[in-house]
């Protein structure tokens, strides 16, 4: 059998707020029970999810450093080393180290286009925003 995280972790999660909570006596009890299962259900949202949102930033992050509006900032060399790489590894942490790299040149990046381009100030913040959309919880009321 392979495992399947995030459906383990979401079944654990609902098992938890379903039946565990609804049997404690202590609201203190309960409210962290259910703080537990939130959590659970995150992880099992991100399980699924993580390797590809990482891999959609990393790809709009390089579209965003290849563009002719970021050519003039200060690193445009460590940006086109960064977009001619790619991460050591398939697991999650090295994707991790990987989008890290390009979220630390992206910040240096956004503050220089804040004070010299306008284009590409508002094309980093439409990439945060797709950033966010993609990588938010559907959390279910428990």
């Amino acid at each position: 059998m392979i495992p399947q995280p995030g459906r383990v972790l979401s079944d654990l999660a609902m098992k938890l707020a379903m039946s565990i909570a609804p049997e404690t006596t202590s609201s203190f009890a309960m409210a962290n029970t259910g703080l537990i299962s939130l959590l659970m259900l995150s992880l099992a949202q991100d399980s699924e999810r993580a390797v590809a949102n990482r891999m959609l930033d990393i790809d709009d992050m390089k579209a965003l450093f290849r563009s002719k509006d970021a050519q003039p900032a200060p690193g445009a060399d460590l940006r086109a080393a960064y977009c001619d790489s790619a991460p050591s590894g398939l697991r999650l942490s090295e994707m991790d180290a990987f989008h890290g790299e390009g979220l630390t040149m992206l910040i240096d990046l956004h503050a220089w286009a804040e004070a010299h381009s306008p284009l590409l100030d508002r094309a980093i913040w439409q990439f945060l925003r797709a950033h966010t959309e993609r990588n938010k919880f559907d959390l279910p009321n428990l």
